[in-house]
């Protein structure tokens, strides 16, 4: 017995001695970790399979600073300290010497969060957008809302220079294990570090870009890589993105401002927003072309769109103008204007590019294609819809003066039909193909009580009440105008000392249209002196802004009581207390005031 104990001790020591790996009685395997600085070993360390290897950090004379552990000699990919180990490996360290980072790191990307909506992929870079960098130490850091599906990367301007995105991400998921970033795509760079950053889980986070300037090199493989554009393809050896979520987003509201035309004649002074009047996105610039008769008056007026977490986005007029001061030198060779309005000095086609700060003109001696417009809806045979190609005469708007631009239709119409103009270059004969992409919708009819928007992603024009309507279509203003020949076309509204200049939409402050002749509205009220006032004349049914205001110069000459009233400022000021009727007509433009004797 004593001799098969001894056989196996010595089998078990054999073993041993020979692979150094089995421990006796069938013990656990062990590995060897070689930590090393480049070619040299700095450590090793036996480590029993399955488990993980201690982190150390070593030093090195002549001044390196120690970054991190490397799974590979390139020492792109950090060495992740979680591994378990199950065969021999070599770590490698990632030493430097330190140099100042001067460059600065802005974030970029596209998304529903504040940041990435307003960055536009890098062409608005603002302080909003740039990294705060630490003073004794290349770490910059940004701390802000990142929403599911949104998509990063962080640049040091609009090239898309020394770009750092999901490769240099030190870590993807939360503490959990749920994933809060990946990878998606690629800019320019086709390597891993290239790809944008997916936003996986929406919240506010802190990110940490730590740089390390001396050992960054250029990716000379990479698709598209010339020398002139090198420093798109910058790669930084041991840069790394750390990050910390703080907690939901912060800010659910996202905001953005577009510009618009709004003049004499083009708009009739009221802000008309659609894809017409609006400025075009090019690159960091609002670009807009448009055909603009001469002596015409204008501005460009912003508005502003709010988008909450879960609603429908809401607007509201901005408070960016862009008048006149903000013409360039040589937009003045095309356009009069000093410091207000801006004046086109000949029919043509104009461009106007705002970057934010200036306001450029160029200008083209060209008129527009004529076209032919047709009413189109499900109105025809049976609720058909293009019913203007079988019978175009039916259907076509005729130019109410030759030469004025306005063209109309009269159609009677059901409570529920929808309705939209299509157009084809004069002369053309109407079809579905020529007209398909030629429409005017809701965005482009002046406010009618009467109509509505079909739906939020339908944009045709939805009767509200049934009626024999007058249709018009003011080919330069692109404005649809629907008039009831029967309804009173206008809500005209006394505004001023009676009611703190506030917006009162009632009876007590609405003129009444008259019975016997129609052009005239008329309001009796009693007044005191030093009161001044105004009237605002809307489209039936609008009621919105300041409308068509009535004021300086519309004081007539047929009133008794006229001259108790005087011109200021734009506004009538009343001089001498007492009760007046005020009487409009809309055909003279005059307003004229009635003293009335009390009974």
């Amino acid at each position: 017995m004593k001799k098969r104990i001894l056989a196996l001790l010595t089998v078990c020591m054999l073993l041993f001695a020979a692979t150094g790996l089995v421990a006796c009685g069938g013990g656990t395997k062990t590995f060897t970790v070689s930590f090393m600085d480049d070619k040299t070993v700095l450590k090793t360390v036996e480590v029993n399979e399955g488990e993980t290897v201690a982190k150390y950090i070593p030093e090195k004379s002549g001044g390196y600073e120690f970054v991190d552990w490397f799974a590979t000699p390139s020492k792109n990919h950090a060495f992740d300290f979680n591994t378990k180990i199950t065969e021999d490996i070599r770590i490698y360290a990632g030493f430097t010497l330190y140099k100042e980072d001067t460059r600065n790191f802005y974030i970029v990307g596209s998304g529903t969060s504040k940041l990435m909506l307003s960055s536009k992929w890098g062409k608005v870079l603002t302080d909003a957008h740039k990294l705060t960098k630490a003073a004794d130490k290349n770490e910059y850091s940004i701390t802000c809302d990142v929403k599911k599906g949104d998509q990063f990367q962080f640049v040091i301007n609009t090239d898309w220079a020394n770009k750092r995105g999901f490769g240099y991400l030190a870590s993807l998921n939360l503490s959990d294990g749920t994933a809060a970033f990946s990878g998606e795509g690629s800019v320019y760079d086709d390597s891993a570090k290239g790809s944008n950053i997916k936003c996986e889980t929406s919240g506010n986070y802190t990110f940490t870009l730590k740089t390390y300037p001396n050992e960054d090199y250029y990716n000379t493989a990479g698709t598209g890589y010339t020398e002139d554009r090198k420093e798109i393809y910058n790669i930084g050896t041991y840069d790394k993105i750390e990050w910390k979520r703080n907690g939901d987003v912060v800010d659910s509201i996202v905001t953005t401002t577009d510009y618009y035309i709004k003049g004499a004649k083009i708009t009739g002074w009221k802000d008309v927003y659609n894809a017409d009047t609006k400025f075009a996105e090019v690159g960091n610039n609002h670009v807009l072309t448009i055909y603009l008769k001469e002596g015409d008056e204008f501005m460009f007026t912003s508005r502003v769109t709010t988008v909450a977490d879960g609603k429908e986005p809401e607007y509201s007029p901005g408070s960016d103008e862009i008048k006149a001061g903000k013409l360039t030198a040589e937009s003045k060779a095309y356009v009069n204007g000093e410091t207000g309005n801006i004046t086109a000095k000949a029919n043509g086609m104009y461009t106007f590019t705002y970057n934010g700060t200036t306001l450029a003109v160029t200008y083209e001696n060209k008129a527009p294609t004529a076209m032919d417009y047709y009413l189109d809806g499900n109105i025809g045979a049976g609720g058909a819809w293009n019913a203007f190609v079988g019978a175009p005469a039916d259907y076509k708007l005729t130019e109410t003066e030759v030469g004025s631009g306005v063209y109309s239709i009269t159609k009677e119409l059901a409570a529920g039909k929808e309705i939209q103009l299509r157009f084809c270059p004069t002369g053309e004969t109407p079809t579905e193909n020529n007209t398909a992409n030629n429409l005017y919708q809701y965005s482009y009819l002046a406010p009618n009580a009467n109509f509505e928007m079909a739906s939020k992603d339908n944009e045709n024009i939805k009767v509200k009440k049934a009626g024999t309507y007058i249709i018009s279509f003011d080919s330069y203003s692109k404005i649809i105008t629907i008039v009831d020949p029967n309804a009173d076309p206008f809500d005209i509204y006394i505004k001023g000392g009676m009611n703190g200049w506030e917006h009162k939409f009632n009876a007590d402050f609405r003129l009444t249209r008259s019975e016997t002749n129609k052009d005239e509205y008329s309001i009796t009220l009693a007044f005191e002196a030093n009161w001044e006032v105004g009237l605002a004349q809307y489209a039936a049914g609008e009621n919105s802004g300041n409308g068509g205001w009535i004021g300086l110069d519309k004081l007539g000459t047929t009133g008794d009581a006229n001259d108790k009233f005087a011109v200021t400022s734009g506004n009538l000021k009343c001089n001498t207390a007492g009760t007046y009727k005020v009487l409009y007509n809309v055909t003279t433009e005059k307003l004229n005031f009635y003293a009335v004797t009390a009974a």
